[in-house]
């Protein structure tokens, strides 16, 4: 059979080190239904890489180099990526020159991926198996340092990852269901349609002849190439589609280099783990029926298998554990039944007959109890959070929930916070903290007074500086670290004095701690421009991602921080690798954009102290000033 020709088509401008893995994996594809040509726009400012690409055309077949002269300025760095519009349509304007060639020289398909990528070898023989006009290999990033893993590809309009009917108007708690469900579903091996993706996408030659390129779209604001390829592919019928089966691996950071050889490593899977990887990926798809094709019924029947045997372990060990005088304690579960979920916390309520017997110097005690109990419970897990046993009447067997009440430490930073919005935020936190750590960072106002009123009932240390240390950011979010974990805390709330949850969060907030497979949990935070509405555009976009201000501690861990002096992040920077991360969709406002006296102190402080600023952030700064930006009314 005649093998397909495929163009691997990139505009590059990529550091040494990261050009070299990325061509690496690219000469360890498997051809054996395609034959691979590769076209490379030579757009580097370092000259090495323009080495690098030269020898690999040297030492491969089909390579074309055409280079590319530019004196625009990409700048990266450990935190993010810094796009421009120049930059993009530049990179559209080089892709569609890919395309024209493409399509000139008869190829079959076109492979476009970025220079910072690392493929799995079946990468493009299973993205053309597929089938599909466009189709995408996924892979997964921290667009920033603290940000949870996210995938590059999405479902709706500019970076939505739930569905919703055009008209439809989502609760926070349907809107978080959703995103899990697909985020969770992205992560099984599978070929799923969506909305949005890029960088890794392999293109039949009849989409092309379609009309799909990277032309800007006028009458479109999204930002990115991408998106508009994506929106004209759309208009022109053709599905986007992305298979997870064989996960590439981003070098969005430099750091990242260091987990090329364990992402390779993964290529050489033992028969033995194969096999168990597959048994348990049929397992969990088993518990995502409920949720992707629609039987609940048969959802139900697993989960209440499973959340039986949770909750028949438990009871049993709390009853060994709290009568020990007696010689022999049994239990068992009957009559389980499903009630109610959260979508917001995957937590599942059920109601259960215990029936139990004590057997005591010879004699049965025997009693049926009712109880309820909350279970968690993913696609990865199903465990007791708290159970209630109910007596029936006096003298039966009573069990507490087994495990201790989390604490909740709020952790805060404070300047001169009295005239702003310092009360109406720590009366809103007061709810549900257990204690409270506070910098106070030289104010000269009643800041401090403030906070010793509002928290006079809760345990709290506050911390005078007698001069600012805001000046170098990193030393001063040391210090709030230290004094935060010298009180041995269970959790850590993070928050700045002009930040507050929505109203729902403190009732929902002790339910997400309660959950011991996760250690930070993320939120989305909303720029407020006035009382009643939030900033969105190219430069203020938060909400759009979800970071952590909640972090289990552990005395275990060794944590890092990022040494700068402005930005460095309010937790270390490793927060988020040390376990699992939740995310949520309880939204945080933050409030120190509302006021036009602050807008304008804050854009002269940051012209002032960051004097290693990227264009990103320089424009970022001006955009600070903007008298008409686009704003969206707030909903709680």
């Amino acid at each position: 059979m005649k093998k397909k020709r495929v163009l691997v088509g990139s505009p590059i401008r990529q550091n040494p080190s990261i050009l070299k893995e990325f061509l690496e994996s690219l000469k360890e594809l498997e051809q054996e239904t395609i034959e691979l040509s590769y076209l490379f726009i030579d757009d580097n400012d370092n000259s090495f890489s323009s080495q690098i690409l030269s020898e690999f055309s040297e030492t491969t077949a089909n390579v074309i180099i055409h280079k590319n002269n530019s004196e625009d300025h990409y700048i990266r760095n450990e935190i993010s990526h810094s796009w421009n519009e120049q930059l993009v349509w530049k990179v559209a304007r080089l892709k569609n020159i890919i395309i024209q060639i493409a399509l000139e020289f008869n190829y079959d398909y076109l492979f476009f991926v970025d220079s910072d990528i690392v493929l799995h070898p079946k990468t493009v023989e299973q993205l053309k198996s597929r089938e599909k006009e466009i189709i995408s290999e996924i892979f997964w990033t921290k667009w920033q340092p603290e940000f949870p893993e996210l995938p590059q590809v999405w479902l709706e309009d500019h970076y939505t990852m739930f569905y919703k009917q055009r008209n439809e108007q989502l609760t926070q708690e349907e809107a978080l269901k959703r995103q899990e469900q697909f985020i969770n579903q992205l992560k099984k091996p599978g070929l799923y349609e969506v909305g949005g993706l890029g960088a890794c996408t392999l293109i039949r030659r009849s989409a092309l002849e379609k009309g799909a390129n990277f032309n800007e779209i006028k009458n479109l604001s999204f930002w990115g190439e991408d998106r508009h390829f994506c929106v004209r592919a759309a208009s022109l019928g053709i599905g986007l589609f992305v298979d997870t089966h064989y996960p590439a691996y981003h070098i969005y950071r430099e750091s990242d280099l260091e987990g090329v050889v364990k992402f390779k490593s993964s290529f050489n899977e033992s028969v033995e783990n194969k096999v168990m990887r597959v048994v348990s990926e049929g397992l969990s798809a088993l518990g995502s029926f409920h949720y992707n094709l629609g039987y609940p019924v048969l959802w139900e029947q697993y989960f209440v298998r499973e959340a039986r045997i949770a909750l028949q372990n438990e009871i049993q060990k709390q009853m060994n554990e709290t009568i020990r005088n007696h010689t022999k304690v049994n239990a068992y579960v009957e009559n389980l039944k499903y009630i109610s979920c959260s979508a917001e916390t995957n937590l599942h309520r059920v109601e259960f007959t215990l029936h139990n017997y004590i057997l005591q110097k010879g004699e049965r005690i025997e009693n049926h109890l009712n109880g309820f109990c909350d279970v968690f419970y993913n696609s990865e897990q199903c465990s007791i959070v708290s159970f209630n046993i109910e007596p029936e009447y006096e003298g039966e067997v009573q069990f507490s929930n087994h495990r201790k009440p989390e604490k909740l430490t709020l952790s805060m930073v404070i300047q001169n916070e009295g005239a702003r919005f310092l009360k109406e935020v720590l009366e809103s936190h007061v709810k549900y903290i257990d204690s409270a750590v506070i910098i106070d960072d030289g104010s000269t106002d009643d800041s401090v007074k403030i906070c010793k009123t509002i928290l006079r009932n809760i345990r709290h240390n506050i911390i005078e500086n007698k001069s600012s240390k805001f000046g170098n950011e990193v030393e001063l979010r040391k210090q709030q670290w230290k004094a935060t974990i010298d009180e041995e805390p269970n959790w850590i709330l993070n928050v700045d004095a002009d930040e507050l949850f929505e109203e729902k969060f403190s009732k929902e907030i002790h339910h997400l701690m309660k959950l011991e497979q996760y250690n930070t949990i993320c939120f989305p935070l909303y720029d407020m421009w006035d009382e009643k509405h939030y900033r969105e555009d190219e430069y203020w976009y938060a909400h759009k991602t979800h970071r952590p201000f909640i972090a289990r501690y552990s005395p275990e861990v060794v944590y890092d921080w990022l040494e700068e002096k402005q930005h460095c992040g309010r937790f270390p920077k490793n927060i988020l690798d040390i376990g699992p991360n939740l995310i949520s969709n309880l939204k945080l406002k933050h409030l120190g954009w509302i006021r036009e006296e602050d807008r304008l102190k804050k854009y002269k402080r940051y012209q002032l102290l960051d004097t290693n600023k990227t264009e990103f952030r320089t424009k970022h700064y001006e955009s600070i000033l903007n008298v008409n930006p686009n704003l969206i009314a707030w909903e709680d």
